[in-house]
Parts: C-alpha cells; structure tokens; sequence
C-alpha cells in the first residue's frame, strides 16, 4: 500500500472544508455503523461492477477505505486499486485498514476526482459508492474519469434517489427546519448527497461527458438501523442533513439531543422486532468508455 498527495485545485472548496473539518471525524467515529445500513447497496454495488483478478480500478470517494478493501481483494494481487478522497482524516482510517490487511495492491491519495491528473486510458474501472454527488462541475468530472478508463472500461456507482423516498434524510432535515429553521439556500442540484437524485440528470451529466451504454438502476431497499430508535436518532443527529443543520446554525449539544430524543419519536414506525429499518431509494448506476 502507497499514499501520497493528488493534485489539488480550488474546486469542490466548500466539499474539502467540510470533509476535512470535525464533520469528516464524525464519519469515521459512526463507521461501523454506516457500514452496516450500506451493506445490502455495497453488496449489490460490487455484484453490478463485475471486478475480476488482475484489473485495475479507481475507487472515487473512497472514504474511510470499506468498498476500497473489498476492491482489493477482488483485483488480487496481481491487479491494483487507485483510492481517492477529498478528506485526509478518512484517507487516513482507510490506510490504517489497508494496513491491518495487509494489501500492498492499494494506492491511496488525498485528491478531487473532478480535477485529479490521472494517468490516462489505464484503467479496467471506476467504482464509487456515495463518492460522486458532491462534484461542482459533474459533467467534467465524469469526463474527468472517463479519460482515466480504458476503451470499454466500465464505470458502475451508487448515489442517493429522491429526498422524499429516503426517510434517513427527509425525517430528521424536516426535524431540523422544524425547529432551527431551514438550511442556507442552495442552488438546484448542489453538490451533496442528493445532487443525483434525478435519473434523467445522470443520463445527461454521464452522456455528455462521452460514457457509452448508460444503465440506472431505480433500487428501493431497506437500510438495516441500530436497535433502537433512539440509537438511530443519535446517529442521524451526528451525520448527515440534521447534522450539517446543526453545525449550520451553530447549536449546542444539548439542542442536538433533544432534537435527537424527538427523532427518535418519529422513527417509532420503523422500530421492528430486528431493529430500526428505514426504506431507502437508491440509483445504481454504470457506463461504459467508448471503443
């Protein structure tokens, strides 16, 4: 395993503050559990990329290195994993994980997909899940990573659908608004997590920037939570839209619990004998380089 530095330009600003300020930490801390609620899409994701022995592939978004180490076990040694994120402290999680297993396959670098000078047309792939709604210019950075694939490489990602399908967000941002007030206003399809919630915009964005054979998967699933709701509701106060509302408007810990036992509330419906499950939409989409 290498790490090192990518290029870095003054793109996606506002996406490298965030990633890399105690927001980013928080992800880390909250790893095991949001590993848990993506496993069912990471499995699904893996299946629909298809990596073989031998290849090698680009993991855009790579966070704290889970989709990084399945990916390395799947090209086996004699292939290689070029692992990118925007945040060092969960570039940083991810080396400590690719260390603890020992794949010496792995190339981790602090970098922008949008802007990173990738070595052109070497590459059998590039995988990302919930790595690439957060570009200031989508169409160059798929064009971007369009020129890092060979001819007939394949692209495969997984992105978040519609606000209203994905209760994870929609419940705890309408908390949020209830209570401190709505979010700073954003242009329509501003980098986040829901920046690709439109099937059409990613056919646009993926057909513009010259990928060949666009598929996008519309998957309604269910995202496997914590015991309880109140557990939920403690995560979902920690990361994601409610936290950023938080971090936002500047409240303080004991605003963030009580908004936290009033989520857990609203969460009642989805408590199960097996725990929280909350249904989730989720696109998952691949392309393919031109010939």
């Amino acid at each position: 395993m290498t790490a090192d530095r990518g290029q870095a330009g003054p793109a996606n600003a506002d996406q490298a503050e965030y990633w890399n300020s105690a927001s980013g930490q928080k992800w880390i801390t909250s790893q095991d559990a949001l590993d848990q609620r993506f496993a069912p899409l990471t499995k699904l994701l893996m299946g629909r990329a298809g990596i073989g022995p031998g290849e090698c592939v680009i993991d855009v978004g790579c966070g704290t290195g889970t989709t990084t180490l399945l990916l390395a076990a799947a090209v086996g040694a004699h292939g290689a994993v070029l692992a990118i994120d925007i945040s060092e402290p969960l570039l940083a999680a991810a080396r400590r994980r690719c260390l603890d297993g020992g794949h010496a396959n792995v190339r981790l670098i602090r970098a922008d997909a949008q802007t990173q000078r990738f070595e052109r047309g070497c590459h059998d792939a590039v995988v990302s899940r919930f790595g690439v709604m957060f570009f200031d210019d989508p169409l160059g950075a798929f064009g971007n990573l369009l020129s890092a694939l060979r001819p007939r490489g394949r692209l495969a990602f997984a992105c978040w659908g519609p606000l209203e399908a994905n209760p994870w967000f929609a419940l705890a941002l309408q908390l949020g608004i209830e209570r401190l007030g709505p979010p700073e206003p954003q242009p329509p399809r501003a980098p986040g997590p829901l920046a690709l919630s439109e099937p059409d915009y990613i056919d646009e964005i993926l057909t513009g920037a010259g990928f060949a054979d666009v598929r996008i998967d519309q998957l309604h699933t269910v995202l496997p939570g914590a015991r309880s709701t109140r557990d939920e509701a403690a995560l979902m106060s920690s990361v994601g839209p409610l936290a950023r509302l938080i971090r936002e408007r500047g409240a303080d810990e004991p605003t963030r619990m009580a908004l936290a036992d009033e989520l857990a509330e609203r969460l009642s419906p989805y408590a199960t004998a097996d725990g929280v499950r909350l249904p989730a939409a989720v696109h998952l989409v691949t392309a393919t380089a031109p010939a």
